[in-house]
């Protein structure tokens, strides 16, 4: 089971290094503080009054005027006090999570395969809120209950020096059970918000993939699975539940410090050095301080509950982001793509060991090879989704580490195997990432030339008909061509296709391939694939295996020297 309470040194460094980059409202917080210091101020008069009331003193003009107007004031104040805190946790809130997602945006697609994506739902989400009451709940609330206890003190003290100090050597026992609770609390948190983000990713991952559990009956092993996390979770959830005894625990302290508190003050009074007054004043005084320290109490067991949390936030914050701003703006690819001696590891897999590639401007190149051999791979350090570890691409002679990443990535167009799509319309999917305006002749024009232009039509909402969660309503194929459409529209001199057409059918592919061969006639396509329909659109081939160029060169060059060219062509001609 995991370790619930060890220790995580430095977290609250890197929290405090967060905050500085978070723009917190501090006028806003300042403010709040200033009202909260008024309100205790208003709390010490009204304090007075009382014990002047209860001692019998019932002037109205000197005792119960005032009494009635303080009180009032207090009311109000406190009621503006409790909505300038509400308005400070929700700008936090907005600020944390624009910080936080435009993190998530910019860290690179490394940080992603270590890191499960559907987690960062709960960092957006739970861990933030945290963090906000973390800075109201904890932090400026300590400032402003210091302020209070230091006040009330000195108002004792005014009245005599000794009860001040008998006070306050009677206080530190909660601070001692607060300090042991909260260190337990912010190991078991820690493990519940843990299980909960798993549970998230198990949830999201097993829904968005019901076809293939239902396809293959594992529909009771995925319901086992997901159990299993939520029984997970509920173990730490009823670890977190027994320490509901810390409650009674302060409340016997509290009792305790009540009798010894009542005891000092009956002390005082009976040997002359307080008046009645004054004792009905320290006795609704020291009962503020304890409460005041109860509530410290619950700060610190709050501190170490969302300790976790901001954890776990600030590490993202920490992490090594893309900068794609960073370089050269470079105008416009041109030329052939050369690899010089490139290195490339994964998780310390070496992946490519000195590799050196011409591929040729111009002309319609595809990778080949067994899977694993480091197409997709080789695809990704090209458009520079991967820094190399050593070695040099470039574009026309040119090296691509002088770019910047924005620029460089804006002059190629990447089609993807599984070409998702985001929530939205049919529009909005093709036009997304493209950065000019575009005429709706156009935009028919590409989606025509794509073969989805048929399938809009018959939608009633037609260009507006909303493709559902992550294009759910449409089939892998409508998915292709949509991003088929998307990058007729860029206009790119460079095409990178990765298995682009696996989804459609013959006729399907023949329709689109005769549309790239248009419109990027005397541009470079570079490709992945693995059928010989698509392979045999190419008129230069590059075969890989085990991250090593085995083979390249004209179709029929390749096909006299490479086996496993001739029998991808072979075997498919024999099986039609």
């Amino acid at each position: 089971m995991e370790r619930v309470f060890g220790k995580d040194r430095g977290s609250m460094g890197r929290f405090f290094r967060m905050l500085q980059k978070a723009r917190l409202p501090y006028l806003w917080i300042l403010a709040y503080i200033a009202i909260t210091a008024l309100l205790s101020n208003v709390g010490i008069s009204v304090t007075e009054y009382t014990a002047e009331l209860f001692a019998g003193n019932v002037n109205f003009g000197t005792v119960v005027l005032p009494f009635l107007a303080f009180t009032l004031l207090s009311q109000l104040i406190n009621s503006v006090s409790k909505i300038m805190s509400n308005l400070c946790v929700a700008r936090i809130d907005r600020n944390i999570r624009k910080m936080i997602w435009s993190k998530t945006v910019r860290l690179p697609l490394r940080y992603y395969e270590k890191n499960k994506p559907k987690e960062m739902i709960s960092r957006i989400t739970t861990d933030i809120t945290a963090i906000s009451q973390l800075i109201m709940q904890v932090f400026v609330a300590i400032l402003t209950s210091a302020y209070t206890l230091v006040i009330t003190l000195r108002k004792i003290g005014s009245y005599d020096q000794k009860l001040m100090i008998a006070l306050i050597a009677v206080l530190p026992l909660n601070l001692v059970i607060a300090f042991v609770m909260g260190k337990m609390k912010f190991g078991v948190l820690d493990l519940v918000n843990q299980k909960n983000a798993e549970l998230t990713q198990t949830i999201a991952e097993k829904t968005n993939n019901l076809l293939l559990v239902k396809s293959y009956g594992k529909e009771e092993k995925e319901l086992q699975t997901g159990r299993e996390k939520m029984k997970e979770l509920y173990k730490s959830s009823i670890l977190n539940a027994w320490l509901g005894f810390a409650t009674p625990m302060y409340a016997l302290v509290g009792a305790m410090q009540f009798i010894v508190i009542v005891m000092v003050g009956r002390s005082f009074y009976s040997s002359g050095a307080l008046t009645l007054t004054q004792w009905i004043a320290y006795y609704g005084f020291a009962v503020n301080i304890v409460n005041q320290l109860s509530t410290y109490c619950v700060y610190w067991t709050t501190f170490k509950g969302s300790q976790g949390a901001t954890r776990r936030v600030a590490q993202i914050m920490e992490e090594m982001e893309e900068d794609v701003e960073a370089g050269e703006h470079v105008e416009h690819l041109s030329g052939d793509i050369e690899l010089k001696e490139v290195d490339f590891s994964y998780e310390e897999k070496l992946i490519f060991d000195k590799l050196n590639l011409k591929i040729p401007a111009g002309r319609v190149t595809a990778l080949i090879g067994p899977s694993g051999s480091g197409k997709t791979t080789l695809l990704n350090l090209v458009e520079r989704m991967y820094p190399v570890s050593g070695g040099k691409i470039l574009f026309g002679g040119k090296d691509t580490a002088r770019y910047s990443l924005k620029s460089f990535r804006s002059e190629i167009s990447y089609i993807t195997q599984e070409s998702t799509l985001f929530a939205g319309t049919i529009r909005d999917n093709i036009l997304f990432g493209i950065k000019r305006e575009v005429t709706d002749e156009e935009l028919e024009k590409a989606c025509t030339d794509a073969g989805i232009m048929a399938f809009i039509r018959e939608q009633p909402e037609g260009f507006q008909a909303n493709v559902g969660e992550q294009g759910e309503k449409l089939s892998g194929g409508q998915k292709q061509r949509i991003a088929f459409a998307r990058a007729l529209l860029k206009q790119s001199d460079y095409l990178f296709m990765d298995e682009a057409t696996a989804a459609m059918d013959i006729r399907g592919k023949d329709q689109v391939w005769k549309s790239v061969k248009h419109h990027m006639e005397g541009k470079t396509v570079l490709m992945v694939a693995h059928d010989r329909q698509t392979v045999q659109k190419a008129d230069y081939i590059i075969v890989m295996h085990n991250g090593k160029i085995i083979c390249q060169g004209e179709p029929a060059e390749v096909y006299a020297k490479n086996t496993y060219y001739r029998e991808l062509i072979g075997s498919e001609e024999q099986g039609r």
